[in-house]
């Protein structure tokens, strides 16, 4: 059943929507980090610059989800359809095009993607996480090239240098596999007949096995590294939301690739372009889809929307005040931006922008017959300030006040930790 069925247009027509989406938002993502820098740079917001200091790599794996996504055009039947994009090309060319997929798609992007976001989460947990910012964003992406690069070439050496060889007189399926495996193995096209709308024969985009078993293997390796980092960072965070959001991407990693590599695999156990093939073929694009959605809003969105909200709380409570604050220059935080600094912060994370100065000039209202009391300062992003009992908020106290019982909201061993 050659690009004759609608199931199978319908699947390619559904993937082109979603893949324009996926840039559209992309484009939006990136937009907003480069507002969020601007921001911070003609404001002299000291405390975000540096909470902001891997803005390179959230641009980074944005690029590398919209690329993946264009990518994944050129397996759809659909763009081999007559009056399509990749109807006019040559078979050999059309062949090409699925070696390129699976060596651009299976061996760099979705390794580097992944690669990406692990590196993220390592952010918020290794030591003096912001010291030196400039230098930290080039050994981010030199180190995932680095650890990509044993996937690049195993999937070069399986879809195009093993094959120049084995087919150097003339590509003939019989001698697919090697002459000893299964031609789904190595097949990364099926050659399929002239149908009544393709006189000439189409090569139509298949997933060797040979090349899932490559990603599998990185994905072993990567599922346990990527749940121990999310173990350490959830045992440093207090707050119920932010350990939701640690839950959320760990789970949505962990499962979805798994789950995509099986799709991939069984996948071989079809025939191409036939519905059942493409719907194994859009189910496993549709999860990694599903990953890049989840890691854009997590580690890229979200934290950027929570610092812009916390800065906004904190000039409005300085005008509510009318708090004449001293310049304090180089006041280190008095909560570590460690866990934030990827997940970015709650309702009750107003911590974030609570310097030393804030401190002194809060304090310093407080009257002098009760200089034993504490000073309790509720940041909330939305809503009137409240008490810690009842809306969780931060106490922020005089360095001679007694130590309040409970738990802060981020861990004192983050420092060393960042």
């Amino acid at each position: 059943m050659p690009l004759t069925s609608s199931a199978v247009d319908a699947f390619g027509v559904v993937t082109l929507v979603l893949v324009i989406l996926l840039c559209l938002v992309g484009v939006c993502c990136v937009a907003y980090v480069l507002y969020f820098r601007s921001k911070i740079r003609k404001e002299q917001l000291v405390a975000l610059r540096d909470f902001n200091s891997l803005w390179i790599v959230r641009i980074i794996l944005i690029v590398f989800a919209i690329l993946w996504g264009l990518g994944e055009l050129l397996r759809l039947p659909l763009l081999r359809r007559e009056g399509w994009l990749l109807h006019s090309l040559s078979f050999q060319w059309q062949a090409n095009m699925c070696r390129a997929y699976i060596l651009i798609s299976l061996g760099f992007l979705e390794p580097c993607y992944f690669l990406t976001a692990l590196f993220l989460v390592h952010g918020s947990l290794r030591n003096a996480p912001f010291t030196p910012r400039k230098s930290w964003n080039g050994k981010v992406i030199a180190l995932i090239l680095i650890f990509c690069l044993p996937v690049f070439l195993l999937q070069l050496f399986l879809v195009v240098i093993s094959p120049s060889f084995e087919f150097r007189h003339g590509y003939d399926e019989k001698d697919e596999g090697y002459g000893k495996l299964p031609k789904y193995f190595t097949r990364t096209f099926m050659e399929m007949g002239p149908s009544p709308e393709a006189a000439e024969h189409v090569a139509v985009c298949t997933y060797p096995l040979l090349s899932t078993l490559v990603l599998a293997l990185f994905g072993c390796f990567y599922i346990i590294y990527f749940l121990y980092l999310g173990w350490r960072l959830f045992t440093l965070v207090i707050n119920r939301r932010l350990q939701l959001r640690v839950y959320g991407l760990v789970i949505g990693v962990v499962f979805l690739l798994p789950v995509h590599v099986l799709f991939l695999g069984f996948s071989v156990l079809s025939t191409p372009s036939e519905p059942i093939f493409e719907a194994l073929g859009f189910m496993g694009f549709l999860t990694v889809l599903l990953c890049t959605t989840v890691g854009e809003g997590i580690l890229v969105i979200r934290p950027i929307a929570d610092a812009l909200a916390v800065r906004w709380v904190f000039e409005s409570s300085e005008k509510k005040r009318k708090l004449s604050v001293e310049v304090v220059q180089s006041e280190p935080l008095l909560v570590p931006l460690s866990s934030l600094s990827v997940f970015g912060t709650d309702r009750d994370d107003g911590a974030l922008l609570s310097s030393q100065g804030f401190l002194r000039s809060a304090v310093g209202h407080v009257d002098r017959d009760t200089d034993s009391m504490i000073k309790e300062v509720s940041l909330e992003p939305m809503g009137d300030s409240s008490s810690y009992h009842d809306r969780n908020g931060i106490l922020i106290s005089s360095p001679d006040s007694p130590e309040l019982p409970g738990k802060p909201l981020v861990s004192h061993s983050l420092h060393s930790l960042v």
